[in-house]
């Protein structure tokens, strides 16, 4: 499973070597639930940023090398990132951290959700299934469904490691 944060500041160049940009944000497709491709910046003041589809992809490590670049606009990671995260009764679940998504297909898996420092150290974030959110101009709506498992990233040993530590 991939985070934005691996591609954040990728650098960006063609089959030929030339020297685009880097990523500087994703590109989303919510009612699909896909990352549909990639938001580069160009190095050379003045030029406007270029999009990349993940057709358009060949390979990717530390650089990612491209057939193609656009000029097109897709909706950006970034437009919903910080956005709050509520439910019909407007409980508010906390605000969207970031996303992860599949290796091959970029399908996205779920939304991570951070309700603040103190508590994602003590009860760890919670990951949303994005088929169980609604995109709206301020807000996502969570509808939860009822047969799906709850998701939370915790800490791994945080406070057991410390203990283990103190005794040796």
């Amino acid at each position: 499973m991939f985070k934005s944060k691996d591609f954040i500041f990728m650098d960006v160049v063609t089959v030929e070597g030339k020297k685009i940009g880097f990523i500087k944000d994703l590109l989303i497709d919510f009612n699909r639930g896909r990352v549909i491709g990639f938001e580069v910046s160009p190095y050379k003041f003045f030029h406007k940023n270029v999009s990349v589809l993940k057709e358009d992809i060949i390979y990717f490590n530390k650089h990612m090398v491209v057939k193609k670049i656009e000029k097109n606009k897709y909706l950006p990671l970034h437009s919903f990132v910080n956005m709050d995260v509520i439910d019909k009764c407007r409980n508010v679940f906390g605000m969207v951290e970031d996303i992860t998504f599949t290796y091959d297909t970029f399908e996205i898996k779920g939304i991570i959700v951070s309700s603040g420092f103190i508590t994602n150290l003590l009860r760890g974030k919670r990951i949303i299934l994005i088929n169980e959110l609604i995109l709206g101009e301020e807000n996502l709506l969570y509808l939860p469904n009822c047969h799906n498992p709850f998701l939370k990233s915790m800490p791994h040993n945080f406070f057991v490691e410390g203990k283990a530590h103190e005794e040796n």
